[in-house]
């Protein structure tokens, strides 16, 4: 057999980093070996050294902006800068304009986005207190473009339509768990979000906003959901857990627990030091207290968090000029490994952990086959890190159309070089890719 491309650098492999030779073929692993194979076997060899080759990073949880608000970002520049950070696979939501609440909807905006995506991707429908039992059944099951997962909208946010009441899951709670289909949701109740004067005020605007969408409405959503779901909670995926109100309240219902960088890189008293304007860390859920962020380490350490994703949610930075009045949203798709990364390096939590959290867990957690993995028979989606290698992150660096990072002046350790499907995609911070390359993804029923 004569592989296509083989790889040779380090591979994890049971908590250490082993030298080995990955090898590809149609754009799958074929083999991974300790011993590289001969010149015959080759097509095309690339050697790196001693850095480390993981799998591309899977972020289930993306706002691309595409369509409705290109303005901010769309699949191409979103895309890209998800390339640019060791992100491989995405999966989008839905609260686009308009909302993508059913399969005519679904179907127009994959037209639109599968010409401009430069990496792997699935995308998610929303459910409302108007969606039809049978018809999202139909969705499910059916001959159609099938979904990748499916979003609800616990408490408001942007462009969201909001399931109110939670306890209305519950009609839903059949198809979605005769379909073993992944319920995302975002675990704010509406009960519990006060309204608060809106202001255009730089200062306070991060105490303001974690006083108006406290903890309490996190928790209490998180118990919501999974009782109204019943026996189909197992299908239920918590998005940006923000507490350690809602860390604990999520054990023992069976639902699988997302956290996001800002919450476990930023809180409010680091916002409030090192932001030059605060609303660039307003965000639903927002920033919480320095008790909450350690809550999130203590979980993402211990097993109790199952995917880290980014929210990334950008804004243009004029837009956030305006105090409370602010748009909620960050961006983070192209932060999000490289700070992990870093993070390793400052003993916050092991390399394992990290390549779990971002690869293995979510792509089988939203039955992504072929994703996640160093192994054969999955997709050749690889990323090439000099861990050694730390820099700082700045917002005119990166490739988001919104131009800035809440990270700014944080260290990343950014890839060298990022392969989706054998394809060399980026390599020396310069994008190999093309728009439209990118597969579209949906789980399987």
């Amino acid at each position: 057999m004569k592989y296509d491309l083989v790889l040779e650098g380090r591979v994890l492999d049971d908590g250490q980093l082993v030298s080995s030779a990955i090898c590809i073929l149609d754009g799958r692993i074929e083999a991974v070996k300790r011993i590289a194979p001969s010149i015959s076997e080759t097509g095309e060899l690339r050697r790196y050294g001693k850095a480390l080759l993981m799998p591309g990073a899977v972020d289930t949880h993306v706002h691309f902006r595409d369509p409705g608000q290109t303005r901010k970002e769309d699949f191409a520049s979103g895309s890209a800068s998800a390339a640019f950070g060791g992100v491989t696979t995405i999966i989008d939501m839905p609260n686009n304009s308009p909302p993508i609440t059913n399969g005519s909807e679904l179907g127009k905006k994959l037209d639109i986005v599968r010409k401009k995506a430069h990496v792997d991707f699935g995308l998610y429908v929303m459910i409302t207190p108007e969606t039809d039992p049978i018809g999202l059944k139909d969705l499910l099951e059916g001959s159609g473009i099938r979904p990748t997962a499916l979003k609800a909208f616990l408490g408001r946010s942007t462009n969201s339509l909001v399931f109110d009441p939670i306890s209305d899951l519950s009609s839903l709670a059949g198809p979605i768990g005769d379909t073993n289909t992944i319920l995302a949701v975002h675990p704010e109740s509406g009960r519990y979000l006060k309204e608060g004067p809106m202001d255009d005020d730089p200062k306070g605007v991060l105490r303001k906003h974690d006083s108006n969408r406290p903890p309490m409405a996190e928790r209490m959503a998180v118990g919501e959901a999974a009782n109204a779901l019943g026996k189909a909670s197992t299908n239920l995926h918590l998005l940006h857990i923000s507490t350690g109100d809602g860390i604990e309240a999520s054990k023992g219902t069976g639902a699988t627990v997302e956290v996001t960088p800002h919450h476990l890189f930023m809180d409010i008293k680091w916002a409030e030091a090192n932001l030059e304007n605060e609303a660039l860390g307003k965000m639903n859920p927002p920033l919480r207290d320095t008790d909450h962020r350690a809550s999130l380490w203590r979980a993402l350490n211990d097993g109790t968090v199952d995917t880290i994703g980014s929210d990334h949610a950008p804004h243009l930075i004029d837009e956030k000029s305006v105090g409370l009045n602010s748009p909620s949203g960050v961006p983070g798709v192209e932060t999000m490994l490289p700070l992990l990364l870093d993070s390793v390096k400052g003993q916050m939590t092991s390399l394992e952990r990290v390549q779990h959290l971002l690869c293995g867990s979510p792509a089988r957690r939203f039955s992504l086959g072929g994703k996640g993995s160093i192994s054969a028979g999955h997709d050749a989606d690889i990323s090439v890190v000099d861990l050694s290698s730390s820099r700082r992150i700045r917002g005119e660096d990166l490739h988001s159309k919104c131009g800035w990072t809440p990270f700014e002046g944080l260290y990343g350790i950014f890839p060298q070089a990022v392969y989706s499907r054998g394809e060399l995609i980026v390599e020396n911070e310069v994008l190999c890719s093309r728009p439209g390359r990118g597969h579209y993804l949906s789980s399987v029923p």
